[in-house]
């Protein structure tokens, strides 16, 4: 009886593990891969042309930024 109720709560912490790293995936700001600047209204991201992760929507914009800070 004893290993069922530790089967359960080893379930249960599981499953409370699992969904507080959902959470924190969801409110994760999303970055430019080109850039690094975070995502907001100002800077909106889009998917990169070359599918390697998020990029800011204006390119031009973006390359200034990058050349700014020597990536």
């Amino acid at each position: 009886m004893s290993n069922e109720v530790d089967a359960k709560t080893a379930r249960e912490r599981a499953k409370a593990i699992a969904e507080q790293r959902r959470a924190e995936r969801r409110n994760r700001k999303r970055r430019c891969v080109v850039c690094g600047v975070e995502e907001s209204d100002k800077t909106p991201l889009t998917a990169h042309p070359e599918g390697i992760g998020p990029a800011c929507k204006d390119e031009v914009t973006c390359q200034a930024r990058r050349a700014a800070t020597g990536r």
